[in-house]
């Protein structure tokens, strides 16, 4: 989807982790264990209490998250969540892959 995106994931609504992976060659700040546990729950949770001001704001397209080393960008495809991140340094492609990320949700939906 994009060169500079470090880390992706993917869970169903029922938080079944379909993968979580790095880039090849990249590596993790995470175990692979701790972005399993996240992608059961943490995309549910993150999109569920932002999409309470949907009814006045419009529809959710996606959640951004700022760590100190990581951009996360967490959308809605279908019924399955998918999650990225991407280095900090690399913020000036979260514009680059917004419509990437609402052209495959529209995809999906």
């Amino acid at each position: 989807m994009h060169p500079k995106i470090r880390w992706a994931g993917l869970a169903t609504e029922q938080g079944d982790v379909i993968f979580v992976q790095m880039r090849p060659g990249v590596e993790s700040y995470s175990p692979e264990d701790a972005d399993r546990s996240f992608m059961q729950l943490g995309p549910l949770l993150l999109t569920a209490v932002c999409e309470r001001l949907a009814p006045w704001a419009g529809p959710l397209e996606t959640v951004v998250s700022t760590y100190e080393k990581v951009i996360m960008l967490v959308t809605r495809l279908d019924k399955r969540y998918l999650a990225v991140t991407l280095a900090r340094d690399d913020a000036d492609a979260v514009q680059e892959l917004f419509p990437k990320l609402m052209q495959l949700a529209s995809q999906q939906g």
